[in-house]
């Protein structure tokens, strides 16, 4: 399995790709890509986000089972 710490590394260079590819392409940008393509960047944000919450809860629950050995 990978490392939760390279998994949330991950999961923030994906985050940060869409939201660059957002600020280039999305509503307030001077040739905004079509509305599906939008939509579906900030629903990959959304997911990453949470995958992201859930890889950091697991990782913050495996230091605290180590601290406790």
């Amino acid at each position: 399995m990978t490392d939760p710490s390279e998994m949330i590394a991950w999961l923030e260079s994906r985050i940060a790709s869409a939201k660059t590819w957002l600020e280039d392409h999305g509503h307030g940008s001077k040739r905004p890509r079509p509305e599906t393509e939008i939509a579906t960047k900030e629903y990959d944000i959304a997911r990453f986000e949470e995958i992201k919450g859930a890889y950091l809860k697991a990782l913050e629950r495996r230091n605290r089972g180590g601290e406790a050995a």
